[in-house]
């Protein structure tokens, strides 16, 4: 029998919903086992659809993007509701996003600039009317309700869904790996000490040198081997989208602490090297950071 499975969006860009549909004939492969109950980026669904289904009547429910709006927290709890599983799918579910990064200013703050004084902006206002009302601050799904599984990603590539798919269609444990990115980049490391970072356009890039060895900031020795080292592959350094192995709480102070012992830098150098510090160290999980939770308390505080 047909397994019921539901998918559904939150704040996002959509891109896990992409990377599934990037599978092509590979879908062919589970389709005809799942009943999809809910997916409102292909079929016209509408809330109600989703509210009216039975609880714990979907047996598999995945859970993309993260809760900016009310109605996102609406949504997801409705989703804990009807499902059995709960899948938090792609890095905006499990850590918070890219979203997550504006959490380094106040709701109001966001709002005065989005609406009023961003450089693309005239005559702007902050509207008032049909608005879905925002939250607070940006975090985890799996720290709003409770998650049975976990597929990180920005997004998580095709490979990872099917197999994260295929072990619930099957009965069988799926777990994440305890690897890192570097575990898998074919780039010869020396373990060299940094005294200089390059921006990824600076300098030439030689292809068989590990990318950090060089001074380019790849994150690969702090980022979960989901991804087979996409990026350094092809000489992009790891920006760390798929966050940190399992066990490692906090992802940027993970980075920041094993960056301490191979750079001969002193503080000023690092900050004149990385003005968006923030953005460098915590891209897609800043919002789970103990960092955030701290600015989002004082922000609390001060409103």
């Amino acid at each position: 029998m047909a397994k019921r499975v539901a998918f559904t969006q939150l704040s996002s860009c959509w891109g896990c919903d992409q990377s599934l549909v990037d599978l092509h004939l590979g879908l062919l492969d589970v389709i005809p086992e799942l009943e999809i109950v809910y997916w409102p980026a292909v079929v016209d669904y509408k809330l109600k659809d989703l509210e009216n289904l039975s609880d714990q009547s979907i047996e598999f429910g995945f859970v993309e993007g993260s809760c900016r709006t009310k109605e996102d927290e609406h949504l997801l709890k409705v989703m804990r509701k009807k499902s059995q599983t709960l899948i938090a799918w792609g890095s905006c579910s499990c850590y918070g996003g890219v979203q997550g990064l504006g959490n380094q200013w106040s709701i109001d703050e966001l709002m005065e600039r989005k609406f009023k004084t961003a450089d693309t902006v005239t005559n702007g206002r902050i509207p008032e009317e049909n608005m879905p009302g925002f939250t607070d601050h940006v975090k985890a799904n799996t720290e709003i309700v409770p998650f049975e599984l976990r597929i990180p990603g920005c997004p998580p590539t095709p490979e990872n869904t099917l197999e994260g798919l295929t072990a619930l269609l099957q009965g069988k444990e799926y777990k994440l790996p305890n690897k890192t990115v570097c575990d898998e980049c074919p780039k010869e490391r020396e373990h060299k000490t940094i005294t200089e970072f390059h921006r990824t356009h600076e300098g030439k890039i030689d292809p068989d040198r590990c990318l950090l060895d060089q001074g380019y900031l790849c994150l690969g020795f702090a980022t979960i081997s989901l991804c087979g080292a996409q990026c350094p592959k092809v000489n992009t350094p790891c920006k760390g989208c798929f966050g940190p192995p399992p066990g490692v709480i906090d992802h940027g102070a993970k980075i920041i602490s094993a960056l301490g012992s191979v750079v001969d830098m002193d503080a000023e150098e690092l900050r004149e090297h990385f003005p968006d510090t923030i953005g460098s160290f915590y891209f897609t999980d800043y919002a789970s950071s103990y960092l955030s939770k701290i600015t989002s308390r004082k922000n609390k505080e001060e409103s």
